[in-house]
């Protein structure tokens, strides 16, 4: 670039540089959201500590009906959206219950690797026994806003995996509205005011619910662990990238 040196008339040749610096290498989590979701990019985030991770997510569309059959057909939606990410991503994280429940949690993080090879991925029933393994969880009251299907699939499929459900209700969510619009203070209020009997845990299931700052008034209320979807997922990252390093971005 030139500039003109309008005290002598000469024209100064520009070519320098200055050193900036740059962030350290850490891990990229791959996000993969539905549309309407406004909630789990934050909420995961949330989890850590700032700069810890970063996130990169991408958007899936949401099904046109919302029952078990509506998430059980967007398989290729979610391989697209793998597809989309940069390989920078260390791991990718599946922000849809419904979708693992429909799909089945091993033929989902399948269909995803398959859309950024190299890349492992981690979805929320797997993100949910690990986190009610650590806490030797056997009885929990499921807590969802699912459409009947969905809700009493979610039950049967922790059931299988050895977690009675026990107890737990349906959040009805008024019609036109969508999780992310439900006020934490109603979660909050419904929950506490249940009637959940002998559980060893309460599982919120939905990413799209805001139930991060409600986690450590519940379970100082109910006496026993909460779990959340979005904070199931984030413990389920954290222990896939524990052993992170920058020369190799795909976790062990």
């Amino acid at each position: 670039m030139a500039e003109a040196d309008s005290s002598s008339g000469r024209v100064a040749q520009i070519n320098s540089a200055v050193s900036v610096a740059v962030q350290t290498a850490r891990p990229v989590v791959g996000l993969l959201a539905l549309g309407e979701d406004r909630i789990v990019v934050g909420e995961i985030g949330a989890f850590f500590a700032k700069g810890d991770i970063e996130v990169l997510s991408t958007r899936v569309g949401m099904p046109s009906a919302l029952t078990l059959e509506g998430f059980g057909s967007m398989g290729e939606a979610f391989r697209h959206g793998a597809a989309s990410l940069s390989g920078r991503c260390s791991l990718m994280a599946v922000a849809c219950a419904s979708a693992a429940v429909a799909i089945g949690p091993a033929r989902l993080s399948e269909i995803v690797e398959g859309g950024l090879p190299g890349t492992k991925a981690v979805e929320p029933i797997t993100a949910y026994l690990e986190s009610l393994t650590e806490r030797s969880v056997k009885r929990i009251a499921l807590v969802t806003p699912y459409a009947p299907d969905t809700h009493r699939a979610l039950a049967r499929l922790l059931q299988e995996r050895g977690i009675a459900v026990t107890a737990g209700f349906r959040l009805r969510v008024p019609a036109g509205h969508v999780p992310s619009d439900v006020v934490p203070a109603s979660i909050y209020e419904a929950v506490s005011r249940a009637e959940l009997g002998n559980v060893d845990a309460l599982v919120i299931s939905c990413t799209a619910l805001s139930t991060a700052d409600l986690l450590a008034d519940l379970e100082a209320r109910l006496g026993i662990p909460v779990v959340t979807t979005n904070r199931a997922l984030a413990e389920s990252i954290t222990r896939r990238l524990v052993h992170f390093s920058p020369q190799d971005r795909t976790p062990p």
